[in-house]
């Protein structure tokens, strides 16, 4: 018997990105109420080889794979916003509110583009490398170097490790509920929870309409909030048996090289969580993550749970796992039409 396909995806600007086994959709919504759907078939090179599926190695390609699919997404979605909006409008926040958004605030395509002008895909790539850069220094080097200042008052011992940990997650969680406080993040992130709800409605019931979506819950353990605890859960856990190098650029250095193996075995953990809900040590394993999205989601409103059936319906289309109903056609959507392809 074939293996269950799994769906997966993301909030973009004013819509909702979904991602089958063949295919992934974006679906937006317009000021109008119209939902505008576009659907593609996902890159090849992430479905072709056998081995890009292995255990370990399947988690390098996922994180490639979303990684291309997002800012293709965000591309679609900031490019109809720019067309909607006719007028500038008041910057939200001023310079201190620009330097604390960083990296997700460049991702968003908010800010530093004149209303009406073109968002391009060099755009967003730099803006995807800004906050790769970004992120990687503050969450994954900065913590490193402050427990490093931390040997004169705990000496050489496995307090480093943890210290560094305890920072690292300090640092992610005040930062997601710092910009959390943002009226347009916070929109961001009740499309966030409409993506859940989808997916959550599909698994658990099998239907994939609105009101079963909004019945479902906002949290799910495959979540790229839950994939980034988890990451800093098993990283803090490998460089506790991993002893401590006292040069600073060395020890740095350590932690990059093995970002792709702690990311791969996170990736494993919340696989396995994912497709076995009712097994609750795996449950435990994930339920950081889990409790996290309760600053990473918001309850999301029906027209936005629309926007996520949508999006879904697209990426589902040509699956062939059967056994669907309310599947409309092939990037379909109520009151939205089928464009061209996203790039």
């Amino acid at each position: 018997m074939a293996e269950k396909t799994t769906y997966g995806g993301q909030a973009v600007i004013e819509g909702v990105m979904m991602r089958g086994a063949r295919h992934f959709a974006v679906a937006c919504r317009k000021p109008d109420g119209e939902i505008l759907v576009r659907q593609e078939e996902v890159p090849q090179f992430f479905t072709r080889y056998a081995w890009a599926k292995w255990p370990l190695l399947r988690g390098v390609f996922a994180l490639a794979d979303a990684m291309v699919l997002g800012m293709k997404s965000l591309l679609f979605s900031a490019n109809l916003a720019m067309e909607e909006e006719q007028k500038p409008k008041p910057p939200p926040s001023g310079p201190l509110t620009e330097a604390l958004l960083g990296p997700l605030h460049l991702m968003l395509g908010v800010g530093g583009t004149p209303a009406g002008a073109p968002i391009t895909s060099i755009a967003i790539s730099g803006a995807a490398v800004f906050g790769m850069v970004a992120g990687i220094s503050l969450f994954m080097l900065a913590p490193s170097l402050l427990a490093g200042w931390t040997t004169p008052l705990v000496g050489h011992t496995i307090w480093r490790s943890v210290i560094e940990g305890v920072i690292r997650v300090c640092l992610v969680l005040g930062y997601i509920a710092l910009i959390g406080r943002m009226p347009h993040v916070k929109r961001l992130f009740q499309y966030h929870g409409a993506e859940h709800q989808a997916i959550n409605a599909w698994e658990t019931e099998g239907t994939l309409d609105v009101e079963s979506a909004s019945r479902a819950s906002r949290f799910h353990p495959r979540c790229g909030t839950n994939f980034v605890l988890t990451v800093l859960l098993v990283k803090a856990m490998v460089f506790t048996v991993i002893p401590w190098q006292e040069v600073w650029y060395l020890r740095l250095g350590l932690r990059l090289a093995l970002l792709p193996v702690v990311a791969s075995l996170a990736y494993e953990v919340i696989r396995l969580a994912g497709r076995h809900r009712n097994v609750a040590p795996l449950q435990w394993l994930v339920l950081p993550g889990v409790l996290t999205q309760r600053l990473t989601t918001r309850e999301p409103a029906r027209e936005m749970v629309e926007v996520a059936v949508a999006s879904l319906r697209g990426g589902r289309a040509g699956s062939g796992d059967g056994g669907h109903r309310g599947l409309l056609g092939r990037g379909a959507a109520p009151g939205g039409r089928q464009l061209g392809p996203l790039i």
